[in-house]
């Protein structure tokens, strides 16, 4: 027993794996509290073209999945849906979140009573054997805004586990306006948010583990004016833009931030017709390579030691 246990900390030492915790998390979460029309002079006050706008085509959609050593993770209802309005009406779309592996059941008590939309666990830390995938996106895109969650989390309290996790929202909105201004005027646009991206592999995970986390938010306005055919508006917030990828702790990044921020200026002419464009998006990925176990790898100690010592006898021989 003292032999064996000798010899597996002399293989570990040598082979450089440390049998620890493995963990590695992907999160994307932007949510859109509200997307206002509003008056550049006082972006507190509503311009007075808002209620001219009208959403025509509303198409949203979005998958979750998971595994744990190739395990399908599982879930309440669909795993990818899609959802599109024509009639003025807002697309909404929550994929039940998908876990697997042995703590697949306990992912509620893991994230505080709730694993589904959780948006306020940001895991970053290992805390049992599972994979999750979890997304969904409601709200209006004017006005209300459009909430969006999307999560990809696997954790492995054990060295011999992997795992992978996915979910990913696409949010397009078109708006056309067809109306007659009294008068030109100016208008902007004012967007409360509160994102969060994070790419997290665990510390302890071996330096030659092949792991990796990604997540990234987007999100892009354009207003064109299509009596000119010119585009006046093209925003692309870098609050709102932001992505991660990590294969290593010293790669791990986060973007944690809430605010409201306003676009630049926009000249509206009296009798012109517009088009609103509204695209947002998230995905957030991960993969946990499994790592042998100690047992196996005094195994291979063992074998790597028997050959030496056979060796060693020939040559006396």
């Amino acid at each position: 027993m003292k032999l064996k246990s000798l010899l597996a900390a002399v293989v570990l030492s040598a082979i450089g794996v440390t049998p620890a915790f493995a963990g590695v998390a992907g999160m994307a979460d932007l949510s859109i509290s509200q997307l206002l029309v509003v008056d550049p002079a006082n972006p507190t006050q509503p311009s007075p073209f808002a209620g001219q706008i009208r959403i025509t085509s509303d198409s949203r959609t979005g998958t979750a999945a998971s595994n744990y050593n190739n395990v399908q993770g599982t879930g309440i209802g669909a795993a990818s849906i899609t959802d599109t309005r024509t009639d003025g009406t807002t697309a909404s779309v929550d994929v039940q979140y998908r876990a697997a592996g042995p703590d697949a059941g306990a992912v509620n008590a893991i994230y505080g009573g709730s694993a589904e939309n959780n948006t306020a666990a940001n895991f970053v830390a290992n805390n049992g054997n599972y994979a999750l995938g979890d997304m969904n996106i409601t709200g209006n895109a004017l006005a209300g805004g459009a909430n969006g969650l999307t999560r990809a989390d696997s954790s492995a309290d054990n060295p011999n586990a992997s795992g992978g996790a996915n979910a990913t929202i696409l949010n397009g909105v078109t708006v056309i306006t067809d109306f007659t201004a009294g008068v030109t005027a100016d208008l902007a646009f004012a967007l409360t948010y509160d994102a969060f991206v994070s790419a997290f592999v665990d510390a302890l995970l071996p330096a030659n583990q092949n792991s990796l986390a990604s997540g990234a938010i987007t999100f892009n306005l354009t207003l064109r004016n299509l009596t000119t055919g010119t585009t006046l508006l093209s925003w692309s917030p870098e609050e709102l833009n932001q992505g991660f990828q990590s294969t290593g702790f010293s790669e791990n990044a986060v973007h944690d931030e809430a605010g409201t921020i306003v676009s630049d200026t926009i000249n509206v002419v009296a009798g012109n017709r517009y088009s609103l464009v509204i695209n947002q998006a998230s995905n957030s990925t991960i993969q946990l390579q499994a790592v042998p176990e100690p047992e196996s790898l005094l195994l291979v100690g063992l074998g790597l030691l028997a050959m030496g010592v056979t060796a060693r006898r020939k040559r006396l021989q």
